[in-house]
């Protein structure tokens, strides 16, 4: 999954220097459950048990790269039916405060409720780890409970623990809810009659080809009749199969509802 020079990839053994000089930093194990010192070839270790537990299906981790650099990890853990027990994910101090969390984050989430169909995914952070609540929280997590920890990795025994959790339900509303709120009035009113209609919203988007486009596709054809469409409404029928078979666009900036 790539945006730009940033992306994330399936971890693998080439990335292991890059993640034995990171995780090696006390700052990391500061702030995360992360043993210190961080023993030799662990790195080595990590990848090649993680990459068992991808064949097994029970756990997906990913590196942050930026111009191919490894910044830090974000991947899901304890994988069962429809629920990913923990997302985590950590960065390299040099990369703290540039956004590369919450981009690992975002990203991650797209794969495990798009490509994963999961239903719920779990986090945690350390209650005094404030720059990482905050990555869960912009992701639309939600705070379950503050608490004791039960890891004895962790040395330090006082340490409280945040739990949050997100479902595919608050997911969908916090990517869609942007799309949705800046969506040109007449399409607005279609894509209500769509959704009372019993149609669902598939994907949102925006920022292309301007920077205040907006993007909408529905998941089923058109429910609803809207012939002629509203003023300043062109309605085409592309039939592209690389991307939509027919749409509802209004002019600057492209706004369009697709199916």
């Amino acid at each position: 999954m790539l945006t730009q020079t940033r992306g994330v990839f399936l971890i693998s053994p080439p990335d292991a220097d890059a993640i034995q000089t990171l995780a090696s930093d006390p700052a990391i194990a500061a702030t995360t459950r992360m043993p210190h010192p961080y023993p030799d070839n662990a790195a080595r270790d990590f990848i090649a048990a993680q990459e068992k537990e991808r064949m097994e299906g029970i756990a997906y981790v990913y590196a942050i790269k930026d111009h191919k650099e490894l910044v830090g990890l974000c991947g899901l853990h304890g994988i069962e039916k429809d629920y990913a027990r923990e997302l985590g994910f950590w960065i390299g101090k040099p990369y703290w405060g540039k956004g590369y969390a919450t981009f690992g984050v975002k990203m991650v989430l797209q794969f495990a409720f798009k490509n994963l169909r999961l239903e719920r995914v779990g986090s945690c952070a350390l209650e005094s780890n404030a720059a990482s609540r905050r990555v869960l929280e912009k992701n639309g997590f939600r705070l379950l409970n503050v608490g004791p920890h039960h890891d004895p990795a962790l040395k330090r025994p006082d340490e409280h623990i945040a739990v949050y959790e997100i479902t595919r339900a608050q997911w969908l509303d916090s990517i869609n809810t942007p799309a949705l709120a800046s969506l040109h009035p007449p399409l607005r009113k279609i894509l209500e009659a769509e959704l009372a209609a019993g149609n669902e919203i598939a994907e949102t988007g925006g920022g292309w080809p301007e920077k205040d486009s907006v993007f909408i596709r529905l998941k089923h054809p058109f429910r609803t009749p809207h012939s002629p469409p509203p003023p300043g409404v062109i309605y085409t029928e592309p039939n592209d199969p690389h991307w939509w078979k027919a749409d509802f666009s209004t002019g600057k900036p492209p706004h369009i509802l697709a199916y």
